[in-house]
């Protein structure tokens, strides 16, 4: 996603990562991987619980999950992965986006 930020940008779409960390943690894993979007440490996973993202041992960790919200709240796509190597495509993430256009 940081390589084709601009994409995005030029759809005039926000970016924002939530990390289930602690502030320290995630600016230092942003900074170090120079990622241009905005992180939201949840470090009590409080987003997390009201997304249905949850943390299991079946997916090694953290499922994945990618949401895209409109201007008004709405969600008007919403991935849940069971492993954390699921995650759409940046194609397929722009792809909604450009349906919703």
């Amino acid at each position: 996603m940081r390589d084709r930020f601009d994409e995005f940008k030029q759809r005039d779409a926000t970016v924002l990562a939530i990390a289930p960390d602690t502030v320290e943690n995630a600016r230092t894993y942003f900074e170090k991987e120079d990622l241009p979007f905005t992180s939201l440490p949840d470090p009590d996973r409080a987003v997390f619980r009201q997304y249905d993202i949850q943390s299991t041992m079946v997916s090694l960790g953290q499922r994945p999950g990618q949401f895209i919200i409109d201007k008004d709240g709405i969600v008007r796509f919403a991935y849940l992965g069971w492993q954390q190597w699921e995650i759409p495509t940046i194609d397929e993430t722009l792809r909604e986006l450009d349906a919703l256009s």
